[in-house]
């Protein structure tokens, strides 16, 4: 065998190892929870601090994909990492705004603002999400493809 062919050999099976490597990575990268020993939650708790669960997640939304309307009972922290996203909000009665976000776009999501998320890009997109939640609310099967604790559902509203 040609020093040339072994060369390409040996670059394609690192290439193919960095590939799968990064594919296992992103794969295994998405729960992690926390207990904290006291959080008030204001209008969403009963008046004075309880336990509360910290969540900080990874997932993947495919184009197309919605994360249909809901509130978190905390404020919580995205950061886009890859793709494109439509956040839309309620601003007021049967009134509605969104913001368009591209890769390393970062927004804050504010204790009962009802609002959807929508991967309007033609890739996958990869959302890096934290906030905080009741541990009695514990963790819950938002939908088929959503488990996750923190996310509670919301009417959708008639946005003009």
């Amino acid at each position: 065998m040609s020093r040339k062919r072994k060369l390409s050999l040996v670059l394609t099976a690192v290439l193919v190892i960095v590939l799968a490597a990064s594919a296992v990575a992103l794969a295994t990268i998405s729960f992690t929870l926390g207990t904290v020993a006291s959080y008030d939650f204001g209008s969403f708790g009963p008046g004075y601090p309880i336990p509360a669960t910290m969540q900080i997640e990874a997932f993947t939304m495919k184009p197309g994909d919605t994360i249909p309307w809901h509130f978190h009972k905390a404020t919580s922290y995205v950061i886009l990492a890859r793709g494109r996203l439509t956040e839309q909000h309620v601003v007021g009665p049967d009134q509605c705004a969104s913001a368009e976000l591209s890769a390393g776009s970062a927004f804050v999501e504010t204790p009962g603002e009802v609002h959807t998320v929508t991967n309007t890009g033609k890739d996958v997109a990869v959302i890096w999400w934290s906030t905080v939640f009741p541990k009695d609310d514990g963790i819950v099967q938002f939908s088929p493809e959503f488990k996750t604790g923190g996310v509670y559902p919301a009417t959708a509203p008639n946005c003009n």
